[in-house]
């Protein structure tokens, strides 16, 4: 699973490069996302920087702990992808933040990331 997670990170480093021409559309023409249907051009921002983030993360703690257990590996992939990809919606819509499913899945994200994260770093001082 932990190489599921490197992998994972790579990917994510990846997209967050390669969004980097959609942020750089958002600063310099953000008529041509209009045009697609972005509405809140500052989410790309937000997204191009959380996968470059949580790709990092996940890289990271995936190098330092080889034999991460399952929990911590299962709580930072789903974290790690799903915060993310929580801008998108959010770049389409500026109400979408406020519906009942859009807060629960993120606040499941985030207690996935936040215990994965947890019980990675407790694994490592157990060893």
């Amino acid at each position: 699973m932990v190489e599921v997670v490197k992998g994972a990170g790579l990917v994510s480093v990846l997209l967050g490069a390669w969004s980097g021409f959609a942020l750089l559309l958002a600063v310099d023409r953000p008529g041509a996302l209009r045009r697609i249907g972005i509405v809140d051009p500052s989410r790309v921002r937000q997204m191009h920087l959380d996968w470059i983030v949580m790709g990092v993360l996940m890289v990271v703690v995936a190098g330092a702990l080889p034999e991460m257990p399952f929990v911590a590996a299962a709580g930072i992939l789903f974290g790690g992808i799903v915060n993310p990809l929580s801008f998108v919606p959010m770049a389409f819509s500026r109400t979408v933040a406020t519906t009942l499913w859009f807060q629960v899945v993120s606040m499941v994200s985030f207690l996935a990331l936040s215990i994965g994260l947890t019980v990675a770093v407790w694994s490592w001082f157990a060893r």
